[in-house]
């Protein structure tokens, strides 16, 4: 089989390795897509993300969905035809995080990657059916809305509230979504204008060009002066967390959920305390966020569809590499044919 191998920074190769068999209580998966994370392009640029331990060669694709295609001794709940997507955590189960129920703070936490491949082998217990409705393409989008979803539910949402997305990538226009469900007024805020056509596209009710225009004054002018009632910050830049406090107004809620800071930043932690805010960071997910995320796909009520930019075959995993760096379009996926 063709596995796309990490041998070193920008260097993705495509490789020939024997197709997996699968042990007592695995799956073999056929994948069918997987999406290119951001926690990737990092990966490829030759950075070590936080929680990560790269060696090369270099196995990635964690944003997949698959259908089973052998299963191992001891697996009853899965057969071969199943539709799937995967939850590639290990957890140990026996920590003090586990056992009280946070297995993505897991102290000895494992995690398996096998997206960029064309067979790969996972426990049955990661696996998550997909539901009818949803296709193959867009159940590869269940392990970043999965993190979304984790990271909304800490945010106090309230019928009307004003809420700022600063960040116009696949995982702002994921948050922008799932705000207008919760029944706020959203705005987006970012750099690329392909990028917001596509927040107009969904609905979103405001879509701020932060080159054209202040993102704070146009974020007061559009709340009267009260500020936004939440803030997600999906772009890791220190300017984005200076506006996002600039921005958010008295008793207001700020969801930190970038991961690409790379240097200590220099804040005016006055305002938190002066304005009453909440900050809050979110990482990972748990395997109930998935099926909650396919559920929110079939019902339509977050649309993944108008993301995808860019579907590539195995072949071509190095250019859609590149073309997530150069930030061309918005998710990019590989595809098994």
């Amino acid at each position: 089989m063709k596995i796309a191998l990490l041998m070193g920074p920008r260097d993705v190769q495509i490789q020939e390795q024997p197709v997996p068999v699968p042990g007592p209580g695995e799956v073999r998966l056929k994948v069918a897509a997987a999406g290119v994370c951001g926690t990737d392009v990092d990966a490829y640029k030759g950075h070590q993300p936080k929680g990560w331990t790269i060696t090369y060669p270099f196995r990635m694709g964690h944003e997949l969905s698959a259908v089973v295609d052998e299963v191992g001794e001891g697996v009853d709940a899965y057969q071969p035809g199943d539709r799937v997507t995967v939850d590639g955590r290990l957890p140990c189960g026996v920590c003090s995080q586990c056992r009280r129920g946070y297995v993505n703070a897991c102290i000895n936490a494992g995690y398996t990657s096998g997206g960029f491949m064309e067979y790969s082998i996972y426990p049955q217990g990661n696996l998550v059916r997909i539901p009818e409705g949803v296709s193959l393409l867009e159940a590869a989008f269940a392990e970043p809305l999965s993190c979304c979803l984790y990271g909304s539910q800490k945010l106090d949402v309230r019928l009307g509230d004003f809420a700022v997305v600063m960040g116009e990538g696949a995982i702002g226009l994921l948050h922008a979504q799932l705000l207008k469900n919760r029944g706020a007024e959203v705005a987006v805020v970012g750099l690329i204008p392909e990028r917001l056509e596509a927040a107009k596209d969904l609905g979103i009710d405001h879509v701020i060009n932060a080159r054209e225009v202040d993102p704070v004054e146009r974020i007061m002018e559009l709340t009267g002066g009260l500020g936004a009632n939440v803030v997600i910050c999906a772009a890791g830049a220190e300017v984005v967390l200076r506006q996002a406090l600039d921005m958010a107004a008295r008793f207001g809620q700020i969801l930190y959920f970038a991961a690409n800071l790379k240097d200590q930043v220099c804040l005016e932690l006055d305002l938190v305390h002066y304005k009453e805010l909440t900050m809050v960071g979110s990482y990972d997910s748990t395997t109930a966020y998935f099926e909650q995320a396919l559920r929110l796909m079939q019902m339509g009520a977050v649309n993944v569809k108008r993301l995808i930019t860019h579907t590539l075959p195995l072949d071509k995993a190095a250019e859609g590499f590149e073309a997530a760096e150069n930030m061309t379009g918005l998710k990019v996926m590989i595809v098994n044919e």
